[in-house]
């Protein structure tokens, strides 16, 4: 891929020995087509090349669409990654009889995704645009009115849209369901994120980023040419900075309350809008790893000062500290391993749980899971199921690492996601305390409440 200074990778060509561009151009057009980084709307279509004998429908013309977004924290990631493949994925849905087309695209991250600032929100007023960043949300929204208009010639049913994501893929579906214009999609899976899990940044706090980010390339913020200077910066050195203009090494991108984008503030859990047909979110077991590269150096005085900057209620941030059993006498391997925990829970669990709560109108549409099957690959995840591990099973691309018993799991889990987007139960409905649908390891079972789930999970 080459380097683009929008954020948005673009293919470099035809070139046989380009690994990410294996498939040439139709030789047949007449004038071949220009590829241009602003414009580029990269999409991966995996479709059903023949229907099973078996199929539910097999009188049907067109066929259920997944949508992936891919995750990455807002600031990085592709749909080119190879554990995104969907080939495996819709050939299982073709041999169970469930035929699906799935789709996944490119969108702008980091700065060149969400840098919002007074200077840019009056040069979009001049340009007949409204809002203010939120460029990588606009992407998407592109991507997936492409797909409602195209996606038909392809075999699949622009009616019947699932748009599906973990972290910040699932993250992104939830600001689109809050959004004024939203995406176009029917049903959503939320994997590890929701809209409330990375809430949005104020002007405020987007104008000092922008002076941040000035600074660090030596730009004056005030000069009239401020914005024409930042897209001349090559599009690596904008995103290598990204972190260090944060200040953490894993850091987020956060899109704009820029009094536009929004139908309503969205950190506020409300229910899904009325056109949402079916919901299903979840999480793994161990989300809070990817906590530990930041507080890595942190002592309890430190997390404690953190955790009273966000909240402002010492006895309330004692309070939560002693029910994490986070106390000054833990040991550094301690502090870090139950405060990661504390994040996850915080982050991930609660945010899921609230959202099934206010859900209920829902009723039966409403899926919720647990994935909790253990890695045994050779690196240092192994024995977590840690945040993104439940990708890898999904889609099938780690085979030859699996037992026979986890292959199955993994077949599983890929048939529930299929009859999910079919408009299918994947498994039995919950309500608003359960049950909780639970992965691994190596098997699935059923549990009835979060108490129970509790109880189950393994420590």
């Amino acid at each position: 891929m080459w380097p683009t200074r929008n954020n948005c990778p673009c293919p470099k060509g035809t070139d046989a020995e380009n690994p990410y561009f294996p498939v040439p151009a139709n030789p047949n057009f007449i004038h071949q087509p220009q590829v241009d980084e602003k414009t580029a709307l990269i999409l991966n279509i995996v479709t059903p090349t023949q229907t099973s004998p078996q199929n539910k429908d097999a009188g049907r013309e067109k066929y259920p669409v997944l949508i992936w977004i891919h995750g990455g924290s807002l600031l990085y990631g592709s749909a080119n990654y190879g554990m995104y493949d969907a080939v495996n994925f819709v050939s299982h849905s073709v041999e169970i009889g469930w035929p699906v087309l799935v789709v996944n695209f490119n969108y702008r991250l980091g700065l060149g995704g969400f840098l919002a600032s007074e200077q840019i929100s009056e040069e979009l007023k001049r340009d007949g645009f409204a809002g203010n960043g939120n460029f990588g949300f606009t992407d998407q929204k592109v991507a997936s009115e492409w797909v409602a208009k195209y996606i038909a010639s392809f075999g699949g049913d622009p009616d019947n849209v699932t748009a599906f994501g973990q972290s910040a893929g699932a993250i992104s579906i939830g600001h689109q369901m809050a959004a004024r214009e939203p995406m176009r999609f029917h049903r959503a899976i939320c994997m590890s994120g929701l809209g409330s899990t990375l809430l949005p940044r104020s002007l405020e706090e987007h104008q000092a980023i922008f002076a941040a980010t000035c600074r660090y390339f030596e730009i004056d913020e005030h000069a009239p040419d401020v914005l024409d200077q930042l897209r001349r910066i090559p599009e690596q050195m904008m995103a290598d900075a990204d972190h260090i203009i944060q200040g953490v090494p894993s850091g987020t991108g956060n899109s704009c309350f820029d009094g536009w984008f929004y139908a309503h503030e969205p950190w506020e859990i409300e229910p899904a809008p009325p056109w949402i047909r079916s919901f299903m979110l979840g999480d793994v077991h161990d989300e809070g790893v990817i906590f530990q590269v930041n507080i890595r150096e942190d002592t309890f005085e430190t997390i404690r000062e953190t955790l009273l900057e966000q909240v402002q209620d010492a006895f309330f941030v004692d309070a939560v500290l002693l029910e994490y059993g986070i106390t000054p006498e833990l040991s550094h391997e301690d502090l870090v391993e139950k405060a990661s925990i504390m994040g996850a829970e915080a982050v991930f669990k609660i945010h899921n749980y609230k959202t099934a709560l206010v859900n209920t109108q829902l009723r039966s549409q409403l899926f919720k899971y647990h994935f909790d099957q253990r890695s045994r690959l050779p690196n240092i995840l192994k024995g977590l199921a840690y945040h993104g591990i439940d990708v890898l099973y999904l889609f099938m691309n780690l085979d030859n690492k699996l037992s026979n018993s986890e292959r199955t799991m993994s077949r599983d889990l890929a048939s529930a996601w299929i009859k999910f987007a079919w408009g299918q139960a994947p498994w039995e409905s919950g309500t608003e305390h359960g049950p909780w649908e639970l992965w691994g390891p190596d098997s699935k079972e059923q549990v009835e409440t979060e108490e129970e789930d509790e109880a189950e999970r393994p420590k």
